[in-house]
């Protein structure tokens, strides 16, 4: 039987995420967080974490699909039919490559694409021009970024992550512009008292186009109950509950929460552009498999379903009215393949 308090744990962590209302974001959640606040990114070649957890990650390539949906508004500023696609597509390339790795101290440099594309079936009158661009045009995120983890002794490490990303509907790629630009730091302090339990406290700071500054702190919480099941959590991002299969099958499931803001130009007629800081946020309750296909090959099974709140059509120009719909929800897919190193290369 599962220990008792993996699932309170567990459920305290659902009911603080679903303590907002509706389909309305909670307050506590700034914009552009991922579930990677304290997940895999900062474990990966580090010696943070506790045994038997799920796999680091040095590249990655996953593929994500979500059902159908339609954008319906908040209240009643418009009608329908609304605006309504048939699939929801999501890729990835991620990349990390240590930079300097010695004992006490690695430094890991990266890269991450996110490319998102919304297939609609129909198009309402309202807001036309912002659904149809959305439908013709690929939303485009490239990040480089740079961690640092500072082991101090057995028991203490420090963790410091510094992203840039250019998050928008452009062509190619970009780097660094600063009408697309978003910029985040986390800095965390983490305690392992034993190879089964750690914790940590740390800040997440974002900044960006949509001229918000945003601070969230976190808590990093992973405990082995016995060789079988755990929890890894950094809430409020996320929080699961961890079943070792073997030592080449790892299944985990609970809830977590995203969110991706993009600068979007949107065409209209007469040679005149809207200009929008698109946001949309979303807590996914799943369940994924991690299974080992070789020694460094590992792939990822995703399946569950995605809460969708609001999707916010910020007004960047006078031109722009803003708006706010609600997607509806949907279940949702993702495959990934990533090398994870195993742990003889893990100091």
């Amino acid at each position: 039987m599962i220990n008792r308090r993996i699932v309170s744990t567990l459920l305290a962590g659902i009911a603080s995420v679903f303590a907002a209302s509706g389909q309305v974001k909670p307050d506590y959640f700034p914009e552009d967080v991922d579930s990677q606040l304290g997940n895999t990114e900062i474990r990966c070649f580090c010696k943070p974490g506790v045994r038997d957890k799920s796999r680091s990650r040095g590249l990655e390539l996953a593929y994500g699909l979500a059902g159908k949906g339609s954008y319906e508004p908040e209240d009643d500023t418009y009608n329908p039919p609304f605006s309504s696609y048939r699939q929801w597509h999501y890729f990835e390339f991620d990349l990390k490559v240590p930079v300097i790795n010695k004992p006490g101290l690695k430094v890991l440099a990266g890269y991450r694409y996110i490319g998102e594309s919304i297939n609609f079936k129909a198009i309402g009158q309202d807001f036309r021009e912002a659904f149809e661009t959305l439908d013709k045009k690929l939303l485009n995120s490239n990040s480089i970024s740079a961690m640092l983890t500072k082991v101090f002794n057995e028991k203490h490490y420090f963790i410091m992550r510094l992203r840039n990303s250019s998050n928008g509907n452009y062509s190619g790629i970009r780097l660094y512009d600063k009408r697309y630009n978003i910029i985040k730091a986390l800095a965390m302090y983490g305690i392992k008292p034993s190879e089964d339990f750690e914790w940590g406290f740390g800040l997440n700071y974002s900044s960006g186009f949509r001229n918000r500054t945003n601070l969230l702190p976190f808590v990093l919480y992973n405990r082995n109950f016995n060789r079988k099941w755990a929890i890894e959590s950094a809430l409020p991002a996320y929080v699961f509950i961890r079943r070792n299969i073997s030592a080449e099958t790892i299944v985990l499931g609970g809830v977590e929460y995203s969110s991706q803001s993009y600068r979007l130009s949107v065409d209209k007629t007469h040679n005149e552009m809207l200009d929008y800081a698109y946001n949309h946020s979303e807590i996914l309750g799943s369940v994924r498999l991690e299974q080992q296909l070789a020694p460094w090959v590992w792939a990822q099974l995703k399946v569950g379903y995605r809460y969708n709140l609001s999707s916010d059509f910020e007004s960047k120009a006078d031109n722009s009215p803003a708006f706010q719909v609600e997607p509806t929800n949907a279940p949702f897919l993702n495959l990934s393949v990533f090398l994870s190193p195993p742990a003889k290369y893990v100091k």
